[in-house]
């Protein structure tokens, strides 16, 4: 096929932040963790140098690897604009924002989640947004406490086994 007949989107995408992102509702902050936004300047600092050595390598108009780049950059740059690193809060046996929460199902199994910013949230790694519902069903609550929460299948139980703001 020839390449007058490909779009663009077709092709191998920059990696960087999702362009799909959460929004927040009007008038909130956008809040993050200490190390979210390290991982988020870390990308940045990728990007500028893989933009850098494509400068080196030839015209940097007329490659359209150079626009993603450059349209990566620029929306890595308005995210750490706009992000705000969430303090510890007063009382750490509550679930809070940065928390890592454990919590255990009514069949016995055990899951992990840490309660994140929206630009930082990997839901199938166990890092949820904090705007998310299963994020505000957890929030406020101690180890012990039993929520019911309703995920898209059903209806579930279960009990906050673990509250930690350590390292995750």
């Amino acid at each position: 096929m020839s390449k007058a007949f490909t779009r663009e989107s077709d092709e191998a995408p920059v990696e960087g932040p999702s362009s799909i992102r959460a929004r927040l509702p009007p008038g909130v902050r956008n809040y993050i963790t200490q190390k979210g936004a390290e991982r988020l300047k870390e990308q940045l600092t990728e990007l500028v140098q893989k933009k850098a050595a494509t400068n080196q390598l030839g015209g940097a108009s007329a490659n359209p690897e150079q626009a993603k780049l450059d349209t990566a950059i620029k929306n890595l740059q308005q995210i750490l604009g706009s992000v705000v690193i969430a303090q510890a809060p007063a009382d750490p046996q509550k679930v809070a924002f940065g928390a890592t929460v454990t919590v255990r199902y009514e069949n016995g199994q055990e899951e992990l989640f840490q309660i994140v910013g929206i630009d930082e949230a990997e839901p199938e790694n166990g890092a949820i947004s904090w705007i998310s519902p299963l994020a505000r069903a957890l929030v406020s609550h101690r180890a012990g406490d039993k929520i019911r929460f309703r995920a898209p299948e059903s209806e579930r139980e279960m009990i906050v086994v673990a509250v930690n703001y350590g390292d995750r």
